[in-house]
């Protein structure tokens, strides 16, 4: 499971006092009869204008999406470490190809899945283990790249004051086409070592992405579930939706 305290709370910035949503961001109302289409074009272009914060509405930029502090615990088989990683930024969130957005006021939930050619992660490592019953120990700089995603997520919400509430996330990584990751300074810098395990890895990128594939769905989850709900927290349902 992740580990996000720093990052929540970094980001837990929502009042009792509710804001409009910015004037640039598209609405949509539930009475319309094109809802699902208009909702999720408004979705799309919402996110497309995240390249920059929106503070007052509780949203941080989304490229780069910044966070202090993740730990996702060992897998169990190729991965046998736990993953501390600091100071992440992750890049190309608001570049999708294609998203869909549908929201189902009934059951309260709503749902977004959005391709994208590519997301990449730049981060500061910890680690101290085995990866493919190799021996791996470092601290320094490394990145991730990762091809062809879909990523799905799921929101449960719950209704409280004309405002919502997420009580429940879950993230997917449907399919990833690639996955590669590099870390600096492996075995206190020894370049041959490092670099031996870090061809290694690339090489089997299947079996170490099925082994902690979960453990970065919760960190995804967790990361969502906080900026949604600081959004919530800021606007009313009928500033979002119109009236029921």
């Amino acid at each position: 499971m992740a580990n996000l305290p720093v990052f929540l709370f970094l980001v837990f910035i929502a009042s009792c006092v509710s804001n409009p949503l910015p004037p640039s961001f598209p609405k949509c109302n539930r009475k319309q009869a094109d809802f699902d289409d208009c909702f999720s074009k408004a979705v799309a272009d919402t996110i497309s204008q995240l390249k920059q914060a929106y503070p007052k509405v509780g949203i941080p930029s989304l490229n780069p999406l910044v966070i202090p502090e993740v730990t996702i615990g060992a897998g169990t088989s190729a991965v046998q470490f736990t993953q501390n990683f600091k100071n992440i930024k992750i890049t190309k969130l608001t570049d999708f190809t294609s998203l869909k957005a549908k929201m189902n006021f009934d059951k309260k939930v709503l749902y977004i899945e959005a391709e994208y050619p590519e997301i990449n992660f730049d981060f500061e490592y910890d680690i101290d283990g085995k990866i493919l019953m190799l021996p791996i120990t470092g601290k320094g700089p490394g990145l991730m790249h990762t091809e062809q995603i879909l990523l799905k997520l799921t929101f449960n919400l719950e209704e409280s004051n004309n405002h919502y509430k997420v009580v429940q996330t879950k993230a997917i990584y449907d399919k990833i086409g690639h996955f590669t990751i590099h870390f600096d300074n492996l075995f206190n810098g020894d370049k041959v070592l490092g670099d031996n395990v870090n061809n290694v890895i690339n090489e089997n990128w299947k079996d170490v992405l099925v082994d902690v594939k979960g453990g970065y769905e919760d960190a995804g989850a967790a990361v969502f579930h906080s900026i949604f709900n600081n959004l919530l927290a800021q606007v009313t349902i009928s500033e979002i939706f119109g009236e029921p």
